[in-house]
Protein backbone atom coordinates (compact mmCIF):
# COMPACT_ATOMS: atom_id res chain seq x y z
CA UNK A 1 0.00 0.00 0.00
CA UNK A 2 1.45 3.25 -0.98
CA UNK A 3 1.96 5.87 1.86
CA UNK A 4 0.48 9.22 1.11
CA UNK A 5 2.61 11.90 -0.07
CA UNK A 6 3.27 15.12 1.85
CA UNK A 7 2.93 18.38 0.31
CA UNK A 8 5.51 20.54 1.72
CA UNK A 9 4.29 24.05 3.19
CA UNK A 10 4.41 27.00 0.45
CA UNK A 11 5.50 29.86 1.36
CA UNK A 12 4.22 33.63 -0.52
CA UNK A 13 6.66 33.38 -3.48
CA UNK A 14 5.59 29.59 -4.00
CA UNK A 15 1.80 30.13 -3.42
CA UNK A 16 2.27 33.30 -6.27
CA UNK A 17 3.59 31.00 -8.92
CA UNK A 18 0.34 28.70 -8.51
CA UNK A 19 -1.89 31.86 -9.00
CA UNK A 20 -1.41 30.98 -12.45
CA UNK A 21 -3.36 27.66 -12.68
CA UNK A 22 -6.62 29.54 -10.95
CA UNK A 23 -9.29 31.05 -12.56
CA UNK A 24 -9.10 34.51 -12.63
CA UNK A 25 -11.82 35.69 -10.28
CA UNK A 26 -10.02 33.00 -7.56
CA UNK A 27 -6.75 34.33 -8.80
CA UNK A 28 -7.58 37.81 -7.66
CA UNK A 29 -8.83 36.63 -4.28
CA UNK A 30 -6.43 34.39 -3.77
CA UNK A 31 -3.33 37.26 -4.63
CA UNK A 32 -5.24 40.07 -2.27
CA UNK A 33 -5.13 36.92 0.59
CA UNK A 34 -1.33 36.35 -0.11
CA UNK A 35 -0.36 40.15 -0.36
CA UNK A 36 -2.14 40.75 3.32
CA UNK A 37 -0.47 37.76 4.80
CA UNK A 38 2.34 38.99 3.48
CA UNK A 39 1.85 42.53 4.72
CA UNK A 40 0.67 41.06 8.39
CA UNK A 41 4.01 38.96 8.03
CA UNK A 42 6.06 42.50 7.48
CA UNK A 43 4.57 44.64 10.35
CA UNK A 44 5.14 41.73 12.60
CA UNK A 45 8.32 41.92 11.86
CA UNK A 46 8.76 45.46 12.16
CA UNK A 47 6.93 45.56 15.86
CA UNK A 48 8.36 42.69 17.42
CA UNK A 49 10.61 43.99 19.85
CA UNK A 50 12.23 41.71 22.56
CA UNK A 51 10.41 42.64 25.76
CA UNK A 52 11.86 45.33 28.40
CA UNK A 53 13.39 44.51 31.67
CA UNK A 54 14.31 46.11 35.17
CA UNK A 55 16.55 45.08 37.04
CA UNK A 56 18.92 46.37 39.74
CA UNK A 57 22.22 47.68 38.72
CA UNK A 58 25.44 46.29 39.69
CA UNK A 59 27.97 48.36 41.23
CA UNK A 60 30.43 47.36 38.21
CA UNK A 61 27.59 48.87 35.93
CA UNK A 62 28.30 52.33 37.07
CA UNK A 63 29.99 53.62 33.98
CA UNK A 64 27.19 52.81 31.82
CA UNK A 65 25.15 54.39 34.27
CA UNK A 66 26.67 57.43 34.11
CA UNK A 67 26.80 57.48 30.19
CA UNK A 68 22.91 56.94 30.21
CA UNK A 69 22.46 59.88 32.82
CA UNK A 70 25.20 62.41 31.07
CA UNK A 71 23.09 62.32 28.08
CA UNK A 72 21.06 65.21 29.84
CA UNK A 73 23.55 66.54 32.33
CA UNK A 74 21.58 69.57 33.84
CA UNK A 75 18.35 67.52 34.18
CA UNK A 76 20.50 64.29 36.21
CA UNK A 77 23.24 66.72 38.15
CA UNK A 78 21.80 65.66 41.48
CA UNK A 79 21.86 61.65 40.64
CA UNK A 80 25.08 62.27 38.53
CA UNK A 81 26.69 63.71 41.92
CA UNK A 82 25.92 61.29 44.38
CA UNK A 83 27.19 58.73 42.06
CA UNK A 84 30.04 60.62 42.17
CA UNK A 85 30.45 60.91 45.69
CA UNK A 86 29.03 57.52 46.89
CA UNK A 87 29.06 55.38 44.32
CA UNK A 88 27.16 52.95 43.43
CA UNK A 89 26.08 49.72 45.50
CA UNK A 90 23.51 47.41 46.22
CA UNK A 91 21.12 45.93 48.97
CA UNK A 92 19.03 47.70 52.05
CA UNK A 93 22.34 49.36 53.42
CA UNK A 94 23.74 51.35 49.80
CA UNK A 95 23.97 54.85 50.14
CA UNK A 96 23.51 55.39 46.52
CA UNK A 97 21.57 52.80 44.08
CA UNK A 98 19.91 52.09 40.72
CA UNK A 99 17.76 50.44 39.14
CA UNK A 100 17.44 50.73 35.42
CA UNK A 101 15.45 49.95 32.34
CA UNK A 102 16.97 48.08 29.79
CA UNK A 103 16.13 46.89 26.29
CA UNK A 104 18.12 44.24 24.87
CA UNK A 105 20.61 44.92 27.33
CA UNK A 106 20.88 48.86 27.14
CA UNK A 107 19.83 51.66 29.60
CA UNK A 108 16.68 53.00 28.31
CA UNK A 109 15.42 54.61 31.62
CA UNK A 110 16.95 54.52 35.12
CA UNK A 111 15.88 55.87 38.97
CA UNK A 112 18.59 56.33 41.53
CA UNK A 113 17.81 56.35 44.67
CA UNK A 114 19.87 58.01 47.91
CA UNK A 115 19.44 56.42 51.41
CA UNK A 116 17.34 53.30 49.90
CA UNK A 117 14.21 55.66 49.11
CA UNK A 118 14.95 58.74 51.03
CA UNK A 119 15.36 60.35 47.81
CA UNK A 120 14.27 58.65 44.97
CA UNK A 121 15.14 60.07 41.61
CA UNK A 122 13.18 59.26 38.35
CA UNK A 123 15.91 59.79 35.15
CA UNK A 124 13.15 59.48 32.63
CA UNK A 125 11.28 61.75 30.66
CA UNK A 126 8.55 58.92 29.34
CA UNK A 127 5.73 58.98 32.06
CA UNK A 128 5.33 55.18 31.09
CA UNK A 129 9.16 53.97 31.37
CA UNK A 130 9.08 56.34 34.71
CA UNK A 131 5.69 53.75 35.69
CA UNK A 132 8.00 50.70 35.02
CA UNK A 133 9.87 51.59 37.05
CA UNK A 134 7.66 52.46 39.74
CA UNK A 135 5.72 49.22 39.76
CA UNK A 136 9.30 47.68 39.94
CA UNK A 137 9.97 49.29 43.43
CA UNK A 138 6.88 48.32 45.01
CA UNK A 139 7.49 46.15 47.85
CA UNK A 140 11.61 46.79 47.57
CA UNK A 141 11.65 50.51 48.35
CA UNK A 142 10.19 52.28 51.21
CA UNK A 143 9.96 55.34 48.96
CA UNK A 144 9.57 58.57 51.28
CA UNK A 145 10.87 61.70 49.00
CA UNK A 146 10.86 61.52 44.81
CA UNK A 147 12.36 64.58 43.16
CA UNK A 148 12.62 65.23 39.52
CA UNK A 149 10.72 65.96 36.16
CA UNK A 150 7.55 66.74 37.23
CA UNK A 151 5.69 63.94 34.80
CA UNK A 152 8.10 61.10 35.66
CA UNK A 153 7.78 61.84 39.42
CA UNK A 154 3.88 61.56 39.39
CA UNK A 155 4.08 58.28 37.13
CA UNK A 156 6.43 56.91 39.26
CA UNK A 157 4.81 57.63 42.91
CA UNK A 158 1.44 56.77 41.15
CA UNK A 159 2.64 53.23 39.79
CA UNK A 160 4.92 52.32 42.56
CA UNK A 161 1.70 53.23 45.00
CA UNK A 162 3.18 56.14 47.26
CA UNK A 163 0.76 56.93 50.08
CA UNK A 164 -0.56 60.27 51.03
CA UNK A 165 1.85 63.20 50.18
CA UNK A 166 2.69 65.25 52.78
CA UNK A 167 3.47 67.89 50.53
CA UNK A 168 4.35 68.43 46.95
CA UNK A 169 6.26 71.47 45.84
CA UNK A 170 5.91 72.38 42.14
CA UNK A 171 9.36 73.68 41.00
CA UNK A 172 11.43 75.18 37.88
CA UNK A 173 14.98 73.67 37.12
CA UNK A 174 16.98 76.70 36.66
CA UNK A 175 20.59 76.40 34.54
CA UNK A 176 23.21 78.03 33.34
CA UNK A 177 26.98 77.78 31.73
CA UNK A 178 29.66 80.00 31.69
CA UNK A 179 28.98 82.14 28.91
CA UNK A 180 25.05 82.87 30.35
CA UNK A 181 26.50 84.72 33.00
CA UNK A 182 25.90 88.33 33.61
CA UNK A 183 28.24 90.70 35.13
CA UNK A 184 27.25 89.99 38.79
CA UNK A 185 29.94 89.64 41.34
CA UNK A 186 30.56 89.79 45.04
CA UNK A 187 34.05 90.31 46.95
CA UNK A 188 33.07 89.64 50.22
CA UNK A 189 31.72 86.04 49.18
CA UNK A 190 33.44 83.61 51.34
CA UNK A 191 33.37 79.72 52.74
CA UNK A 192 31.88 79.03 55.61
CA UNK A 193 33.90 78.02 58.92
CA UNK A 194 33.03 76.62 61.40
CA UNK A 195 32.44 79.02 64.09
CA UNK A 196 29.56 80.29 61.39
CA UNK A 197 27.39 76.93 62.80
CA UNK A 198 25.44 78.70 64.59
CA UNK A 199 24.07 81.70 62.82
CA UNK A 200 23.67 79.17 59.44
CA UNK A 201 21.47 76.97 61.88
CA UNK A 202 19.36 79.59 62.62
CA UNK A 203 19.57 80.55 58.80
CA UNK A 204 18.12 77.27 57.70
CA UNK A 205 15.43 77.00 60.03
CA UNK A 206 13.92 80.40 58.69
CA UNK A 207 14.61 78.75 55.06
CA UNK A 208 12.68 76.15 56.02
CA UNK A 209 9.94 77.65 57.49
CA UNK A 210 9.56 80.00 54.73
CA UNK A 211 9.51 77.45 52.10
CA UNK A 212 7.20 74.61 53.45
CA UNK A 213 5.51 76.34 56.48
CA UNK A 214 6.85 73.73 59.04
CA UNK A 215 9.22 74.33 62.29
CA UNK A 216 12.15 71.26 60.94
CA UNK A 217 13.53 71.49 64.76
CA UNK A 218 9.78 70.88 66.37
CA UNK A 219 11.65 67.60 67.59
CA UNK A 220 14.78 68.97 68.07
CA UNK A 221 17.80 70.37 65.98
CA UNK A 222 20.45 67.86 66.24
CA UNK A 223 19.88 66.34 62.96
CA UNK A 224 19.52 69.72 61.11
CA UNK A 225 22.75 70.70 63.07
CA UNK A 226 24.98 68.33 62.05
CA UNK A 227 23.86 68.61 58.31
CA UNK A 228 24.69 72.11 58.53
CA UNK A 229 27.91 71.03 60.11
CA UNK A 230 28.88 68.34 57.89
CA UNK A 231 28.54 70.81 54.92
CA UNK A 232 30.65 73.49 56.29
CA UNK A 233 33.16 70.64 57.02
CA UNK A 234 33.30 70.32 53.38
CA UNK A 235 33.63 73.18 51.92
CA UNK A 236 29.81 73.25 50.61
CA UNK A 237 28.40 76.60 52.18
CA UNK A 238 29.20 79.78 50.95
CA UNK A 239 28.74 83.03 52.95
CA UNK A 240 28.50 87.25 52.69
CA UNK A 241 28.95 89.06 56.19
CA UNK A 242 27.80 92.57 56.80
CA UNK A 243 29.06 93.88 60.00
CA UNK A 244 30.09 90.90 61.81
CA UNK A 245 27.03 88.54 60.91
CA UNK A 246 25.67 86.80 58.51
CA UNK A 247 23.43 88.25 55.79
CA UNK A 248 23.60 85.69 52.73
CA UNK A 249 24.22 81.89 52.70
CA UNK A 250 24.07 79.35 49.88
CA UNK A 251 24.91 75.86 50.17
CA UNK A 252 26.95 73.38 46.59
CA UNK A 253 23.98 70.59 47.04
CA UNK A 254 25.56 68.28 44.89
CA UNK A 255 28.44 68.58 42.24
CA UNK A 256 30.58 66.23 39.89
CA UNK A 257 32.31 66.50 36.65
CA UNK A 258 29.14 67.61 34.98
CA UNK A 259 27.99 69.91 37.24
CA UNK A 260 27.03 71.58 40.45
CA UNK A 261 23.41 72.31 41.71
CA UNK A 262 22.85 74.97 43.96
CA UNK A 263 20.02 75.21 46.77
CA UNK A 264 19.37 77.10 50.23
CA UNK A 265 19.71 80.87 48.98
CA UNK A 266 19.25 82.36 51.82
CA UNK A 267 19.25 86.62 52.87
CA UNK A 268 17.92 87.35 56.11
CA UNK A 269 14.60 89.21 55.79
CA UNK A 270 15.89 93.16 56.89
CA UNK A 271 18.77 92.76 54.38
CA UNK A 272 16.77 91.82 51.04
CA UNK A 273 16.16 93.67 48.25
CA UNK A 274 19.60 95.19 48.19
CA UNK A 275 20.95 93.21 45.44
CA UNK A 276 23.11 90.72 47.74
CA UNK A 277 21.39 87.32 47.00
CA UNK A 278 21.82 88.06 42.83
CA UNK A 279 25.84 89.23 43.60
CA UNK A 280 26.03 86.08 45.95
CA UNK A 281 24.57 84.04 43.19
CA UNK A 282 26.45 85.34 40.34
CA UNK A 283 29.84 85.02 41.93
CA UNK A 284 29.84 81.65 42.96
CA UNK A 285 28.47 80.65 39.32
CA UNK A 286 31.15 82.06 38.00
CA UNK A 287 33.62 80.52 40.20
CA UNK A 288 31.98 76.92 39.79
CA UNK A 289 31.68 77.91 36.43
CA UNK A 290 35.38 78.05 35.74
CA UNK A 291 36.44 74.44 36.45
CA UNK A 292 32.89 72.73 35.45
CA UNK A 293 30.16 72.90 32.47
CA UNK A 294 27.11 73.39 33.98
CA UNK A 295 25.07 75.19 37.11
CA UNK A 296 21.69 74.67 38.28
CA UNK A 297 19.15 75.63 40.59
CA UNK A 298 15.82 74.06 41.34
CA UNK A 299 13.03 77.01 42.27
CA UNK A 300 9.60 76.96 43.86
CA UNK A 301 7.04 77.93 40.99
CA UNK A 302 5.33 80.30 44.01
CA UNK A 303 9.04 81.28 45.17
CA UNK A 304 9.00 84.23 42.26
CA UNK A 305 11.72 86.23 44.20
CA UNK A 306 14.37 83.69 43.73
CA UNK A 307 13.12 82.98 40.29
CA UNK A 308 13.72 86.38 39.41
CA UNK A 309 17.37 86.47 40.75
CA UNK A 310 17.84 83.15 38.73
CA UNK A 311 17.13 85.02 35.27
CA UNK A 312 19.07 87.92 36.71
CA UNK A 313 21.71 86.05 36.79
CA UNK A 314 21.79 84.25 33.30
CA UNK A 315 20.11 80.69 34.69
CA UNK A 316 17.35 79.72 32.23
CA UNK A 317 14.10 77.75 33.28
CA UNK A 318 14.19 74.33 31.80
CA UNK A 319 11.52 71.59 32.93
CA UNK A 320 9.05 71.59 35.15
CA UNK A 321 10.14 69.64 38.58
CA UNK A 322 8.60 68.52 41.55
CA UNK A 323 9.57 67.58 45.04
CA UNK A 324 7.72 65.12 46.44
CA UNK A 325 7.53 64.06 49.82
CA UNK A 326 5.40 61.10 51.17
CA UNK A 327 3.78 60.27 54.58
Amino acid sequence: MRRPVRSKPRDCLGMQRSLGRLPAPLRLIASTTVQWVESLRALGEARYRPPVQVIELAPERIEELRAFLAKDPVQNLYALGALEEHGLAVGVDAPVGAFALLDEGRVIGAVVLGGRGGITMPCVFDPGAAAELGRYLVGQVRIRSVLGERSAVDALARAAGCGPARWSRPQRLFAASADDLGPFVCSGLRSAVPSDVPDLLQMTIASIKESTGEDPVAGGSAVLSRRVEARVAAGRTYVLSEGGRLIVKIDVGVRSRHGAELEGLFTVPNDRHKGHATNVLGQLSRMLLSSIKHVTMRVEEKDNAIAAVCRKVGLTAMRPQRLLVIG
